[in-house]
């Protein structure tokens, strides 16, 4: 059992984290927030059938994100086996050497830039594992290209713009906007991004002196078959360019931004009729418009770019099948981690134990605390997993008992959900990513400690700012 946990020690670290959860249900009663008013009934102790049940409710509850991953490891491991994709890899790694760092730098701003517009985080994983096998070739360290590709859509958390995702449950509960302290937030993004990556070259730097390189990407390319000289690369770079444009599009908050043309262009689409039928509708059902699509529509699109990589990569349907059997394999230890995660939320929010925690924090103090607001919300987010669930576990009391603070609230939860996303056993990002590459948390817990330090004494001062203005 000791070795089997020091080999998997993020199961134990998550599954520490699901003892908690469960145990906290045994000495702290269930309550609800009604309002401004704390609602206690009797303790609710989770039991071992509710273990066992909740346990296995979560590949219900979360399928998509389950299939999701699923369908990412095999449309990588079909990728990984095609030559003209191998000669891709290796023409851009070619284009790249000696340039690490500010390959690094770039990508790493335009991921966590999406991750702050967009709604959803989770299809910006379709890009990590191309970036992911770009970083391996060109031998950067596996900690520093971690950073680079799930720290930054970290980094895109704590500094999210416009992602509904965060941003959007957030003002949903307190009552803001978009507008509310934008600039602030793009500050906080600014100065995230910027300290990540000083640490992130740093390591980079040192590691190129070492000389020391362990093998990380689970989709490494074929050397054998990257050295057909008649492979033609050119469906591949269109499948990476349609892809990459299709997660902008679709993902980004048009209707935030008043945009309607993709709304309009797909109603369009959807009434248009032959005859007074609807034929496009009854044939393929209605088209879902740019800035909608959830987490099931991006896995048809690469599903959709599987059958292209057959067609023109003359990949056979057989290797197809095999490959997308070998990528679920791959990507197993992945989602057995993510139902782990998820177990927390599940406890956390069908026996709530964390408002009663949230009461008697907020009742140390006589009106509005931004200290004391800021634990609970560290609190909260570490039980929440996802912001829609913090927020409503203790958002809605914030903003219904101090209403006057609703704006500086909004920065508070923000904020405390970012930075414990970088760290919490119970961050969806954080963990998936760590397993992906095959990380321990204690390694990532010895880099990341130092930028967490950093990151909260500013948002100390930042929050302290905008109590006092």
């Amino acid at each position: 059992m000791k070795k089997f946990f020091e080999k998997y020690d993020l199961i134990k670290i998550s599954g520490i984290l699901v003892l908690i959860s469960v145990l906290l249900t045994w000495v702290i009663p269930y309550g609800y927030f009604s309002g401004s008013d704390m609602v206690i009934e009797d303790i609710t102790r989770v039991g071992l059938a509710d273990f066992m049940q909740y346990g296995l409710l979560g590949m219900y509850y979360f399928t998509v994100l389950v299939t999701f991953l699923f369908v990412l490891g095999g449309f990588y491991q079909v990728l990984s086996k095609t030559a003209g994709y191998q000669k891709l890899i290796k023409g851009i790694c070619e284009k790249l050497k000696g340039r690490e760092i500010p390959f690094v730098l770039a990508i790493s701003f335009v991921l966590a830039a999406i991750c702050s517009a967009a709604n959803e985080y989770f299809p910006i994983l379709v890009l990590i594992p191309f970036v992911i096998t770009i970083l391996h070739r060109l031998k950067v360290d596996k900690i520093s290209a971690f950073s680079a590709t799930f720290g930054a859509l970290l980094v895109g958390t704590i500094g999210s713009t416009f992602s509904t995702k965060v941003v959007g449950y957030i003002n949903d509960a307190v009552g803001s906007t978009v507008d509310t302290y934008l600039l602030v937030k793009i500050l906080i993004f600014l100065f995230a991004y910027v300290a990540l990556n000083i640490f992130t070259c740093a390591r980079i730097s040192k590691s190129k002196k070492d000389k020391k390189f362990e093998e990380y990407d689970k989709f490494e390319i074929d050397e054998v078959k990257s050295t057909k000289k008649n492979a033609a690369i050119w469906p591949y770079i269109v499948c990476a360019i349609l892809i990459f444009v299709t997660i902008v599009l679709a993902y980004f908050p048009w209707s935030t931004w008043e945009v309607t043309i993709f709304e309009d262009a797909t109603n369009w689409v959807n009434e248009l009729s032959l005859f007074g039928v609807p034929i496009i509708s009854y044939v393929f059902s209605n088209f879902v418009s740019f800035g909608t699509w959830d987490i099931f529509t991006i896995q048809f699109v690469m599903l959709f770019a599987t059958l292209l990589i057959h067609w023109f990569g003359k990949v056979s349907l057989d290797e197809v099948f095999e490959s997308y059997g070998e990528g679920f394999k791959k990507m197993a230890p992945v989602v057995i981690i993510l139902l782990f995660v998820y177990m927390i939320l599940e406890f956390a929010v069908m026996f709530p134990v964390v408002p009663v925690i949230v009461d008697w924090i907020a009742s140390l103090a006589d009106g509005f605390n931004a200290f004391l607001a800021f634990i609970a919300a560290l609190i909260t987010s570490l039980f929440g997993v996802e912001m829609q669930y913090v927020m409503s576990l203790a958002g809605t009391y914030y903003a219904a008992t101090f209403a006057e603070n609703t704006d500086v609230i909004a920065i508070i939860f923000q904020t405390a959900f970012g930075l414990i996303s970088f760290i919490a056993p119970s961050s969806a990002i954080l963990m998936m990513g760590l397993s992906y590459m095959n990380i321990s948390y204690k390694e990532w817990f010895k880099y990341i400690w130092k930028f967490l330090l950093i990151m909260l004494v500013f948002v100390a001062i930042v929050i302290t700012i905008l109590v006092l203005v």
